[in-house]
């Protein structure tokens, strides 16, 4: 999408280069070519010039918001370094010369070019459209979890959701997918209410753009400038979609996990997280054993000699991967473990 974007970018410089002087006027007054809609020449709609002048305020203001659009998109650093906002500031380039060549237009000129221009509803829509995206405080409150997402690292290319794959439910998935999980914090993911409202916003860009022209007839088949901003707008709105839906795909799935691992730590039960083979599991109780002491400690509740059980089972560990290579040392492993976690609110120390 974004070679051909680029493609019509130069396409669209080439004919605003040779079509705007000022005998193009009369110069589009004959010959045989066929405009928007494959309207004819000779059938084409004269307006007064009132309506022409209306028109035309309409549609510089529709150039105006749409590039509002995108700018707002570029605000965001994490955004415009995406590869769907490739080529936004060449096609801003281009309609802000494009806007001024429509303002500075002779009013005979509005008058023949109008009638090739989109019609009312379709320019009010742009519009519309465009403006209520970019001053919504619900969906800027959407990008702006998506950056913190971003920043934190937990937007995963590899993630179930990115792949496309319904691997959550499998036991062994951990093995090839690794989630991103936020221990310090596991409920903390994308709502459906966030996806819904980027959905929203990304149906609504794809549904504008579809029932817009492709092409500016007057000016010889030059693509209409809105909708290729809007394309890519739509781009960007797919791409933080995705984003949200991988980080919540992840984010429910370490949220479960972690409550089972929860669940066996408080009681005698625990031992059926240890017997399988895959290490995933006790590094995931290592790293929740870490992140409930953090937060313990930061919310002023009593943790006794929790540390020291935890430095303890940290012997076992290289980094936060277990290390310790047999199935007695994974049993010594998460008793520490065990009895680290329980000396949080404990009235005493807990051994083991």
């Amino acid at each position: 999408m974004t070679r051909r974007i680029l493609i019509a970018l130069t396409a669209i410089s080439f004919v605003l280069l040779t079509f705007t002087s000022p005998q193009s006027a009369q110069e589009r007054q004959v010959g045989n070519r066929t405009s928007v809609g494959d309207r004819p020449q000779g059938n084409r709609q004269i307006l007064d010039p009132e309506t022409a002048e209306k028109m035309r305020s309409d549609l510089v203001t529709a150039y105006a918001e749409s590039e509002a659009l995108i700018k707002f998109f570029a605000g965001y650093e994490f955004l415009r370094q995406n590869q769907a906002m490739e080529g936004y500031e060449a096609a801003c380039e281009l309609m802000s010369k494009e806007r001024a060549r429509v303002e500075q237009l002779p009013i005979n000129e509005v008058m023949l070019e109008a009638g090739y221009w989109p019609n009312s509803e379709s320019i009010n829509r742009i519009i519309e459209v465009s403006r209520t995206i970019r001053t919504d405080e619900k969906f800027k409150d959407v990008i702006k979890k998506a950056e913190g997402f971003s920043q934190a690292g937990l937007q995963s290319q590899a993630s179930s959701a990115g792949k496309e794959a319904n691997s959550r439910g499998v036991i062994a998935a951990p093995a090839y997918i690794t989630p991103n999980c936020n221990f310090d914090d596991p409920s903390n993911f994308p709502s459906g209410t966030d996806l819904a409202i980027a959905n929203a916003v990304g149906i609504a860009l794809h549904v504008l753009y579809d029932v817009l022209p492709d092409e500016e007839g007057f000016l010889f088949g030059v693509p209409f400038l809105p909708k290729i901003l809007l394309v890519i707008a739509a781009g960007i709105t797919d791409q933080i979609t995705n984003a949200l839906a991988a980080v919540a795909a992840d984010g429910r799935y370490c949220e479960a996990v972690r409550l089972y691992i929860e669940d066996k730590l408080a009681n005698e039960s625990g031992f059926t997280a240890i017997l399988m083979t895959d290490d995933f599991y006790l590094t995931f109780t290592y790293k929740t054993v870490k992140a409930s002491i953090s937060k313990a400690v930061a919310d002023g509740i009593e943790i006794n000699c929790a540390n020291a059980r935890l430095a303890e089972a940290n012997a076992l560990f290289s980094g936060d991967t277990f290390s310790g290579t047999t199935g007695a040392n994974r049993v010594i492993a998460f008793k520490k473990l065990r009895a680290a976690f329980r000396n949080i609110g404990a009235a005493a120390c807990v051994q083991e």
